[in-house]
């Protein structure tokens, strides 16, 4: 028995009957084998490429990264709604709908720069930045200066 103030397990809130968890993952369930069911039936060239959307008043909803694989999927709508029609998940089917979502880009990641260090580059800008009266000048070519000859800036070290 659960003491006062004591939190409750989060298999006792997925498990408990008619809360909306409850309902939330039984529609999940049912989208996953409706998902399972389609994957089966269609061609090895558009498996990996279809994800299933919701069926809605005999309209089923599928995804698909490029407007090749949705012509691909038009030419087959026939067929598969003949094998899904008989489906106690596919109540009232009747027609597909393709709908083109592009796959997210994958993130650029940004090259390192792959600078060499250059001392002699570096001691002419730090005897250069010596010879400044502007503190605030000074100071940034000092920085540069530590860049570039591959040491940390003077006000890091």
């Amino acid at each position: 028995m659960r003491q006062p103030g004591q939190l409750k397990t989060l298999t006792s809130v997925l498990n408990r009957s008619g809360s909306h968890l409850d309902t939330l993952k039984f529609e999940a369930e049912i989208h996953e084998e409706r998902s399972r069911a389609i994957h089966q039936l269609l061609p090895d060239g558009l498996k990996s490429n279809v994800s299933t959307g919701e069926l809605t008043q005999g309209l089923l909803t599928l995804y698909v990264p490029t407007a090749a694989h949705a012509a691909q999927l038009r030419f087959e709508e026939i067929r598969l709604i003949g094998a899904l029609e008989s489906h106690p998940l596919f109540p009232g089917i009747r027609r597909l709908q393709c709908r083109v979502r592009p796959l997210p880009k994958a993130p650029v990641e940004k090259a390192m720069s792959t600078r060499t260090p250059q001392p002699k580059v570096g001691a002419a800008l730090e005897s250069f930045a010596e010879t400044l009266e502007d503190v605030e000048l000074k100071r940034r070519f000092q920085r540069l200066a530590a860049r570039v000859s591959g040491n940390l800036p003077p006000d890091q070290t």
